[in-house]
């Protein structure tokens, strides 16, 4: 399965990233454009020295003594970033500063700027080009400096980076809130709910594809609204036909009875009690989709199960089969409808009446939690059909008759309350048989 991706995600990621990208090329545009300022500086530091620095060399040559090396005096050590050579024009060294080398510089004696062997430096010439004055400064000296200007415009990508995320991040997270609340709206919807989806407080952006789904829920709540009409009015009309056909096939089995049509007869009000219990089925389907599982008054489950499970007993069909446990005495109160809320058990425990065998028993638990467990007997329902016996006319592999609606319209009346419907098989603590779990929100 493909994973999908975030418009968050990629809008925060593409952010930063764009931000870190244009810090490091403005801190490279930065750097280049000092490397050119201390270029002219340092140059002009050099010229300016060699033109200031070179009289003075000459008149402390001429004062020592024209034609050897002056010796320096002694004096303090410390690292000179300009040393400067007093040259003759032969390349001899008449005068050098103190961290200068003692060779010559590999510049040739020429007036100008130069670069060789690691060094730049400008070169003065005097006393009728016999005398050339020298001023070099390490190449690597210059490295040093745009290396530290390039570090310390860099460096603050590691604080301000993580920083510019936070922000990006909250930035994004606020600026997309209203989608949130958008899609929240839209997930709360549902066939009982199809109101349109305000739009207060949402950004322009948005508008048109709120408008869109609101004129898409409008169409599909028309055509929710005249399939459940279609299918209440239609099981409406037919119970009284069906009634009307039974009442006639009564008197035809007693007017037949003891003939070889007797039996035919009974096959046909077999079918037609069938056809019957559909449309009730469709009637109660129709009703649970229509919303009549969102009031909230307050039932007491045990009550309801109490009612139902008495009523069934009654039945010379079922007799004895249900079992009522009731593991706990505080109040079990829920917020729905107790037409509906028995309409829900009653489905169950016919589901499980009808499918279980004949003589096995039938047992309805209310447990501690709010859970209504209804169990049956039987062989065990294959896990993947399991998950589909809450779609419509979906059936087990029982042969028992049967609409396929009982648990479809359970499942809807516990989503309506808040609540799940949950199928297992084999029973819990059983090796097999059949349990329903309609599990409700207690009112504490």
């Amino acid at each position: 399965m493909t994973r999908r991706w975030s418009l968050a995600g990629r809008l925060t990621s593409s952010l930063i990233l764009g931000l870190a990208a244009l810090w490091f090329a403005a801190a490279v545009a930065s750097m280049l454009v000092a490397r050119h300022e201390l270029n002219e500086a340092f140059d002009g530091a050099l010229q300016e020295t060699a033109q200031r620095l070179l009289p003075l060399a000459i008149h402390d040559l001429r004062e020592r003594g024209e034609g050897r090396e002056v010796e320096h005096d002694e004096i303090e050590e410390h690292d000179e970033y300009l040393v400067y050579q007093l040259r003759d024009a032969t390349g001899r060294i008449l005068l050098r500063s103190h961290d200068a080398p003692s060779e010559p510089f590999p510049m040739a004696l020429r007036r100008g700027f130069a670069e060789a062997g690691g060094w730049r430096s400008y070169t003065e010439a005097g006393v009728r080009g016999r005398l050339f004055f020298q001023v070099a400064e390490p190449l690597e000296h210059r490295d040093e400096v745009l290396g530290e200007i390039l570090l310390w415009l860099t460096a603050p990508l590691g604080l301000l980076v993580p920083l510019a995320g936070l922000i990006v991040v909250m930035v994004v997270r606020r600026g997309l809130a209203p989608m949130a609340a958008v899609r929240e709206a839209i997930r709360e919807r549902g066939s009982t709910d199809l109101n349109p989806i305000p739009y207060s407080g949402l950004p322009a952006e948005l508008a048109p594809i709120v408008d869109d789904v609101n004129r898409l829920m409008a169409r599909l709540s028309k055509a929710l609204e005249s399939e459940r009409s279609f299918a209440a009015n239609s099981a409406h009309e037919l119970r009284t036909p069906v009634a009307a056909a039974l009442a006639q096939l009564s008197r035809l089995s007693v007017e037949l009875r003891g003939t070889p049509a007797a039996d035919r007869v009974d096959r046909i009000g077999a079918v037609l009690r069938d056809l019957g219990r559909t449309v009730e089925k469709l009637l109660q389907l129709s009703r649970a989709e229509a919303g009549i599982a969102l009031r909230r008054d307050p039932v007491d489950l045990v009550q309801v199960a109490d009612l139902l499970v008495e009523e069934f007993q009654r039945s010379t069909v079922h007799g004895d089969r249900l079992r009522l446990l009731v593991e706990t005495d505080a109040d079990m109160i829920v917020r729905g409808d107790v037409d509906v809320l028995g309409i829900a058990l009653r489905n169950l425990i016919e589901n499980a009446l009808v499918h279980g065998p004949a003589d096995a028993p039938v047992d309805v638990v209310v447990a501690a939690d709010g859970a209504i467990h209804v169990i049956n007997d039987g062989p065990v329902v294959p896990a993947d059909h399991l998950g589909t016996l809450t779609g419509r006319f979906e059936r087990g592999a029982a042969r028992a008759s049967g609409s396929g609606l009982g648990l479809a319209i359970v499942d809807t009346i516990a989503r309506q309350m808040g609540g799940s419907l949950r199928l297992l098989s084999p029973a819990g603590g059983r090796a097999s048989g059949f349990e329903a779990v309609l599990r409700l929100p207690l009112d504490r």
